[in-house]
């Protein structure tokens, strides 16, 4: 008896601790589902297989970091990480509830995430890698990416649509091609949060739509702000950054196409940027090497706020765009915004390239109302003539204040 009950109790402990086993392995597989790690700052969550990457749509709270290299070949139609629905915006106050946004922190660990393929969702503000985020990304590669938005997306990336966090040390190598209506960028498509040291080694940036502004006022979200490293900064930063690559608009009147850039619009500051870039434009708007839009100015509640300081940044570009007007070799122009033209000040800046067809353009900027050019070197041609004209002077209406009162030209 004595022994028969020992032999229970061994098998019974057995039991117990294979069935602990199992669950543990069990919990680690379905319930967490990474490498290691317990999602806290201190100890991510470690992702080494393209279905781990998966896994973090379901703590959009949480930290993770790469561990290998992950090849996303297999998914034909990548889902966005952190998404935002456009039923998620207010209709009376226009607010939109980003509670679904990615708001944890993405280390890429130097490795490198290959092969995206994205279309956006007909009801997504954004799409790409992620499609909102509100944390951090930082120290990641991407290769050969493909995301394609419709005329419903707001926001376009090769890493994030939308951006309102912090993106870092981001490099995008390979083949890649980002399309979209609105804020087209190869690794951010819309920007209200801090972009530096993020390199585009290779980039199509596809501006789709049209627009046709005959009737006077300019007020669009179509065929709108495209860029190598942003498409569209608003209140954000880009810093630091170095590309290389190709920004088209395919349609009627695009507006806002720039190199590093097609908006850095509200930013005290646009530093240390280095492009070289091709924009091929049509009768295009507001068009530059560096960014089409850049400047400060009222902030909305009357304040005025001193220019945007553009300074060692250089830009080898070639524009070409029969009629288009306010086209620089730096900037395009400043924003009419709050009954103001934003205003900016380019100091140590270069601009090696080719302006051709566009409208009265200049080498540094298409337009500078109130802004000031201290320092920059040009050596542009414009219409394959040097020119030394920096600042353009148009005869045909497209942004400033003069929109808004008796229609007239600006000149």
């Amino acid at each position: 008896m004595k022994t028969e009950k020992r032999g229970a109790a061994a098998l019974i402990a057995a039991v117990m601790v294979l069935a602990l086993a199992l669950s543990g392995c069990s919990a680690q597989k379905t319930t967490v589902g990474f490498v290691g790690g317990s999602g806290t700052a201190d100890d991510p969550y470690q992702i080494a297989t393209a279905e781990q990457l998966e896994r973090v749509r379901n703590e959009l709270t949480a930290s993770y970091v790469l561990t290998a290299d992950i090849d996303l070949v297999g998914i034909e139609n990548w889902t966005s990480i952190g998404d935002v629905k456009l039923s998620a915006t207010d209709p009376e106050t226009g607010e939109v509830d980003f509670s679904t946004a990615f708001s944890g922190t993405f280390d890429g660990g130097g490795y490198t995430i290959s092969n995206l393929n994205c279309t956006a969702a007909d009801d997504s503000i954004a799409a790409g890698l992620f499609g909102c985020m509100t944390g951090t990304v930082t120290n990641l590669t991407m290769e050969n990416a493909v995301v394609i938005g419709s005329e419903t997306n707001m926001a376009i990336g090769g890493v994030m649509g939308y951006g309102m966090g912090t993106v870092t040390d981001i490099t995008l190598k390979g083949d890649n091609t980002i399309t979209g209506i609105n804020c087209v960028g190869g690794i951010v498509g819309g920007n209200q949060g801090r972009v530096d040291g993020c390199t585009v080694e290779n980039a199509d940036i596809v501006v789709i739509g049209d627009n046709d502004f005959t009737g006077g006022l300019i007020q669009c979200d179509i065929a709108e702000c495209g860029g190598l490293v942003v498409g569209g900064s608003f209140m954000g930063t880009v810093d630091n950054c170095t590309a290389n690559g190709t920004v088209t608009a395919t349609g009627n009147e695009p507006v806002g196409l720039g190199g590093i850039a097609g908006c850095i619009q509200c930013a005290p500051s646009i530093t240390g940027n280095t492009v070289t870039v091709r924009i091929n434009a049509g009768n295009g708007h507001a068009i530059g090497g560096l960014c089409g839009y850049a400047g400060m100015g009222d902030d909305g509640d009357g304040t005025i706020d001193p220019p945007c300081s553009i300074t060692d940044c250089t830009v080898n570009v070639t524009v070409n765009a029969n009629g288009a007007t306010h086209v620089g070799g730096l900037v395009g122009t400043g924003l009419y915004y709050y009954g103001m033209e934003d205003r900016f000040t380019v100091e140590n800046c270069s601009v090696p390239g080719a302006i051709n067809g566009a409208v009265t353009p200049g080498t540094v900027a298409g337009r500078a109302v109130g802004s000031e050019i201290i320092s920059c070197k040009t050596n542009v041609k414009i219409d394959g003539k040097q020119s030394e004209s920096q600042i353009g002077t148009t005869d045909r209406m497209y942004q400033g204040g003069d929109q808004y009162s008796d229609g007239s030209s600006n000149v």
